[in-house]
Formats: structure tokens, sequence, C-alpha cells
């Protein structure tokens, strides 16, 4: 019975609220002060008719037949032609001579009447040639009232009915009325105009300043393709700004095309370059980019044919694109990527305000109790800095991280190079007075010493090709000098066996002499075998280096092969000779410097981090292994298996990825 008389209660409550929100002459709405100085919306349903008839207008004509409408609903026009809306108000006395305005928002064209006299036309109503649509009243006409009396408010509206016009769609009602003060709109207009502009203009002249910048940067740097991106990232959000801007100032319904396909596509440039500037940066698979940057392109074609479904799929893109892009970054911070913790800081900044910004709205809608100054537009503008400023800043500090970086390394190998510079130079000028002593000796004895000077310049000959690579030893033939010369892609490999001093004072000096010379004279036949250049040997060290100074673009490669076929031949050897001494290689990759040291007894030698870098690796290797690089491992990976071994610290350089290199790869 309860569970009933609940129901009918609810019933009569909702008829009673129905039957009070239909309006008349009877029925009029009475407006307090309070609710005109904040402006109300004129939403109840009124006196509709489809018609045109002057006489609508007249205060005193019978609607009494007129049906009661929601004249702002867009389902309220079905034809093309001229319809009628008559509302009814009061207005309490504390407003009386005060100026007022009507707030009129449209998607057509009307003819505003006040008591029977015409105030305001807002667009033109005629004919399909003579018509003219407008959006808005932009500069309200002012009127007062002089009595508590019942008011007539006519409104005579032709709207703009076209579905295949974007403008349909960019008002959710048809016709909406404010009733406003017009001392306290105007203020208003003025206050929010104002910021509004500031704020969006300084937007779209920040970000497309920094779209410019990058732009160049790219321009002149192409391999830094992530500047690109970021260009056409800064470039979106100036465009959606400047177009954010337009709408808000728009009254032709013409403009809404052209301005709509203008924020799509920056929404859609917004998505594809940010998925392309973290890819850029954090992803490993270049498919996953192609792929989003493909469905961009697809979307934008859609667009063309409906407009509608386009902007669906955008949505949806853009939602993808965020959460790959969170993804990304905190993969990439997991991985302990440098530039993740300053790019991911500003990027996760952004996606937390706005997901915070998300749970505030829902909070709100569920009338869950929120700080007012949470809600507040102070607090609403610095968010809105924030969401826009933390990706860029964000940006800007890994760029000013990376050209630090870059500089500082720059730096230390010019002044290396001069360092050597200025060594090579003392160096030539010992080399020039020595060749130029010899020769005077020389053109005394010439006619004595013919067939000697023969003999001896073929041994000095095989001399040099014996200590000197060939292409060096006829440099240095030709020209009596032979400069040092640096080479970017090399890679380095460095040998040592394994308790050497103690295995000396065990066999003795006799037979570890015999041990290193086989062993060396092997290491020798093992390098001419894959192309590389014996350095020197140090003590029980073998240096040798692949890439100069014949340039070899699988240098890397063939100097694992050697690696591997030197612990081959350690462990075939140690078969047969008990005694046999262990051995560990240490191999790095990168450029060096490499020339003769000294003027007389002449030694070809090799300079640079890229050599230190190879010492430590063999340092840090272990009995039977090859230890390399990270750089190395990069350039064989795809031919070599290889065991990650970490992060190691190393004297000098810190904590280095390390990888011992296991054997070759089958095709």
């Amino acid at each position: 019975m309860k569970k009933h008389l609940f129901f009918t209660f609810l019933f009569l409550l909702g008829m009673q609220t129905f039957c009070f929100a239909q309006n008349s002459r009877e029925k009029p709405k009475i407006f307090n002060v309070k609710e005109i100085t904040e402006g109300v919306s004129i939403d109840e349903a009124a006196k509709f008719l489809a018609g045109d008839n002057p006489k609508f207008s007249a205060p005193d004509f019978d609607d009494s037949a007129w049906t009661h409408v929601d004249f702002s609903s867009k389902k309220s026009y079905k034809k093309d032609q001229v319809y009628w809306i008559r509302y009814y108000f009061k207005i309490d006395s504390a407003t009386l001579n005060k100026p007022l305005c009507f707030d009129i928002g449209q998607n057509g064209a009307s003819e505003i009447y006040l008591n029977g006299r015409k105030i305001e036309s807002i667009g033109k109503i005629g004919d399909e040639k003579t018509r003219s649509f407008k959006m808005n009243n932009e500069v309200p006409e002012l009127f007062s009232l002089d009595n508590t009396e019942v008011n007539v408010l006519a409104i005579r509206f032709l709207p703009n009915i076209d579905a295949d016009k974007m403008a349909i769609n960019f008002r959710r009602t048809t016709l909406n009325i404010n009733l406003n003060s017009a001392n306290e709109f105007m203020i208003d207009m003025v206050e929010m105009t104002e910021g509004f502009n500031f704020i969006t203009m300084l937007i779209c002249g920040v970000f497309s300043a920094l779209g410019f910048i990058h732009l160049l940067l790219f321009l002149f740097y192409r391999k830094a393709v992530y500047n690109l991106y970021f260009s056409i990232y800064n470039f979106s959000i100036g465009l959606l700004s400047y177009m954010v801007l337009s709408f808000y100032q728009m009254t032709d319904p013409a403009d809404v095309d052209t301005c709509g396909f203008l924020s799509f596509l920056s929404i859609l440039a917004f998505g594809a370059s940010l998925t392309g500037f973290i890819n850029t940066l954090f992803g490993r698979s270049k498919l996953r980019l192609k792929i989003l940057l493909i469905i961009a392109a697809i979307i934008l074609t859609v667009y063309y044919f409906s407009a509608k479904t386009a902007i669906s799929f955008v949505s949806f893109y853009i939602s993808f694109v965020w959460f790959e892009s969170l993804y990304l970054i905190i993969r990439a911070m997991i991985r302990k990527e440098k530039s993740a913790f300053i790019v991911g800081g500003g990027i996760l900044t952004f996606f937390g305000i706005i997901i915070l910004a998300i749970i505030l709205n829902i909070l709100d809608s569920l009338n869950v109790a929120i700080p007012e100054i949470m809600l507040g537009d102070t607090v609403g503008i610095i968010v809105a800095v924030l969401i826009f400023a933390s990706f860029p800043l964000s940006i800007s500090a890994y760029l000013g991280w990376q050209f630090a970086s870059t500089n500082l390394s720059l730096v230390k190998q010019l002044d290396e190079v001069n360092r050597l510079s200025d060594i090579n130079l003392k160096q030539e000028q010992e080399k020039q007075q020595i060749l130029q002593d010899q020769n005077d000796l020389l053109e005394k004895q010439v006619d004595e010493r013919t067939f000697e000077l023969q003999n001896e310049k073929q041994k000095t000959e095989n001399l040099l090709l014996n200590i000197l690579p060939h292409e060096v030893a006829e440099e240095l033939k030709e020209n009596g000098s032979s400069e040092a010369k640096y080479y970017d892609e090399v890679t380095v490999l460095f040998t040592d066996f394994v308790n050497f001093t103690q295995s000396s004072e065990r066999m003795g000096a006799e037979k570890m002499l015999v041990e290193l010379n086989e062993c060396f004279t092997a290491f020798d036949m093992i390098m001419e075998k894959h192309g590389l250049e014996k350095i020197k040997t140090i003590g029980d060290a073998y240096l040798a280096v692949c890439g100069l100074p014949i340039k070899n673009e699988n240098h890397a490669y063939q100097t694992v092969l050697v690696a591997l076929d030197i612990i081959e031949f350690i462990e075939e050897r140690k078969k047969t000779h008990p005694e046999a001494l262990d051995i560990r290689v240490g191999i790095n990759s990168g450029s060096l410097i490499a020339g003769i040291v000294g003027v007389k007894k002449f030694a070809y030698d090799i300079w640079g981090d890229t050599v230190n870098t190879a010492a430590r690796m063999e340092q840090n290797s272990e009995k039977g292994k090859i230890n390399i690089s990270e750089s190395t491992y990069q350039l064989v990976k795809d031919k070599v298996h290889c065991e990650y071994r970490g992060k190691i610290h190393t004297k000098g350089k810190g904590d280095m990825d390390m990888y011992f290199a296991l054997e070759t790869k089958k095709d």
C-alpha cells in the first residue's frame, strides 16, 4: 500500500511540475531581481505556432489555441518556415526602470517583440535568396519595464534547417534566451571577453612561436625528427586556441564549417604529432608509429565524406594516443632512460592534471562535496596553464639537457684534437728535419753507395711494412711523413692473459717467452685472416683494431669473429699444453685517432676514449670470455648471440652496460 502511495505521490508531483512549467498569460513566469542580475534562462514550454502573421506580436492577441512546446529543442522545428513563440513574464518592483536585455543564441533568424514593440532583429527573415542567419545578438538591445504587470515576449523565428551543414549540430539548442540586467551583463561580457581573448591569443602566440622555432631546428638538423613532431604539436595547439576564439566570436553559421574543419585538423594533428614524438624518443617499433600516422590520414579522408563519423573516430584516436604515450613513457622510466625522466615528468603531469579534472567533474556531477577553492576560476586558470605548459616545458628541458651534453662532449673532443694536433705538429717538424739531414747525407754519398742504398731501401720498405699498415707505409714513402687521422667507425680489441705474473714465476722466464711468442704468432695469423690491424703488444696484452686505415662496414662483427677464434685457439692449446695460459678479451666500438708516434723507431698507435673503453671491457671480462660494450652490441646483435651482464661499475667510466659475446648466429 505504501509503495502505491509513493508512486502516486511521484506521479502527482510530476503532473504538478508539468502543469506549472507551461507558460501562459494566466500563469506568467515571475522573475526576481536576483535572477535577473545573475541572468535567468527562459526555458519553460511556451505558446508555439507554425505559421506567420504580423498580428501574432500584439500583446492582446488570443493565443489560447496555440500549443505549449519546448521552443529551444531542435525537434520542435521540422519545416523550413516561420514559427511564432509567445512567452509571458513579470518582474518584481526592484527591477522597474532598470536597463535590461535579452541574450539570445540561435540557429536561424529572428525578430524580437516586447509588448507589441519590435526591439531587435537578429539575422533576416525572408525567402531563400534574401534570408540571412545569425547565431547570436552580438550587442543586445537594451530596454526597461515600468510596471509589474504581465509582459509579452513574442518571437518571430525562422530556423536554419539543413542536415548537411555542421552549423546545425554546433548548438545543442535551436533557440535559447536569457533575461539579464544590462549593467551586469555588459560588465561580465567585457571582463570575460578581455580575459578570454588575452588567454587564447597568448596561448596561440606562444605555441605558434615554439612551433616555428622547432621547425627551424628540424630544417637545420634533419636527423632530429622529434623536432618536426614537436613543431606540429605546438602549431596544432596554437591553431586550436585560435579556433576556440573564432567559435567564441562567431555570429555567421556559414563560418562554422570552416572553423569546424580547422579545429578537427588541429586535434588530429595534435594526436599524430604526440604519438610521433613519443615513439621517436622511446618507441622501439617503427611499425606502430607508421600505422598510427596512416590511421590519422584515413580519418582526415573520412572527414570529407562524413564529418560526424570522422569526429567520432578522432575521439577514439586521441584516447588511444594518450594511453600509448603514457605506456611508452612509463616503460622508458622503468628502463631508467635518462631522457624519459625529463620528458616523462612533464607528460605525466599533463595526464595527471587531465585525470584529476575528470575526477573532479565526475564527483561534482554526483553532488559529492568538493572544496570550493578546487572549483574556482583561479584554480581553473592554473590547471589550464599547467596542462598547456607542462609538456612543452619538459621538452624544452630535455632539449636543453641534450644540447648541454652534446656541447660538453664536443668541447672535450676539440681539446683532445688540439692537443694531438700540437704533438703531431712537433713530430712533423722533427721528421722534416731528420729527412732533410738524411737527404743531405745521401746526396754526398750517392755515387759510391748506389747499390748499398738500394739494398737499404728495400730493407727499410720491408721493415715499414712489418711495423706499419700498408697504406701508412705507402704514405710515409711517398710523402716522407704520415699524419694522424680520425676514424669515426672502428672496433678495438684488447686481450690479456689471466694471472700472467703468477704463471711466469711458476713456468720461468724462458718458457713464458716461448708461450707468448707462440700465442701472439697465432694471433697475428688470426688478425690477417679477418682483416684486423695489429697495433702492438704490451707485455702480455695484445691490441688490435678493425676499420682502419681502410674502412670496413663490418668492423664490429669481424672483430668478434677474431675474438671467437682466439678463444677457440686457447681452448685447443690447453688440450695439448696443460700449462697454457687462460685469456680474457674486451671489445669496444667507436671513434679514435690513429697515426705514427715518435720520430725514431716509428710506432703506429691509436688514441681516444674508444681505446680506453676497450681496455675497461677487457679488465672487466672473465677467463675464456669476450666482454663487449653497448656500442659493439648494437652493431652485432643481429649476427651474434650475446648475454647481457647488466650495468657494471667501471673505473673512470661509472656504470656501463656489458655483454658476453657467445657465438655467431646461424642463418
